[in-house]
């Protein structure tokens, strides 16, 4: 268990946790998300967040998986790899924020900005020169979340998903370049 405040704890996940961690995507995910698919986002969350997927990503390496846990409850998950390659960016330093979900109760609340910092800190830990992520173009708070943190836009893309609207498809893959520390 990682602490970040006295209410805010990453726990991480494990195989056994895949029911609990499907019961709370589902919760999380479609009140925000299920208006770009045409199911609401029921197929997407099943997709990631079967067993298989989840023993997948439990196993990349480099690869943290935590529930974000607010008050002793899971209220959203977090997840990121490091040494995570994207087009123009190194394998070797670059760390990929790859899940960051929290309920609608934890929004603009702070707790968004105490995780976005502790991936910071564990990527400057880790020798990771920058951090990318990839959001929906169309979600505008999560991209002002972003960029208030200073991400910078990467590059552009469309999402190729069958059960997704066709106008929803435009995604944007962001960077945060971290100072790198010089040893003494």
């Amino acid at each position: 268990m990682i602490s970040l405040d006295q209410h805010l704890v990453l726990a991480p996940i494990k195989e056994e946790d895949q029911p609990k961690l499907l019961e709370l995507m589902l919760r999380v995910y479609r009140p925000v998300y299920g208006h770009l698919w045409v199911d609401d986002g029921s197929s997407y969350v099943h997709s990631q967040f079967n067993l298989s997927q989840l023993k997948k990503e439990l196993n990349e390496r480099g690869s943290f998986f935590y529930f974000v846990k607010y008050q002793g409850i899971e209220q959203g998950i977090i997840r990121y790899i490091e040494n995570c390659s994207t087009p123009g960016l190194p394998q070797e330093g670059s760390l990929k924020l790859h899940r960051l979900y929290l309920t609608t109760e934890l929004h603009g609340k702070g707790y968004g900005k105490k995780l976005m910092s502790h991936v910071i800190n564990h990527a400057n830990l880790h020798g990771q020169h920058s951090i990318w992520l990839e959001s929906m173009d169309t979600q505008q708070q999560a991209l002002n979340f972003y960029t208030r943190m200073g991400y910078k836009p990467l590059e552009h893309f469309k999402l190729d998903s069958p059960n997704m609207r066709p106008e929803y498809r435009g995604m944007i893959r962001m960077l945060l370049e971290l100072q790198v520390l010089e040893e003494c």
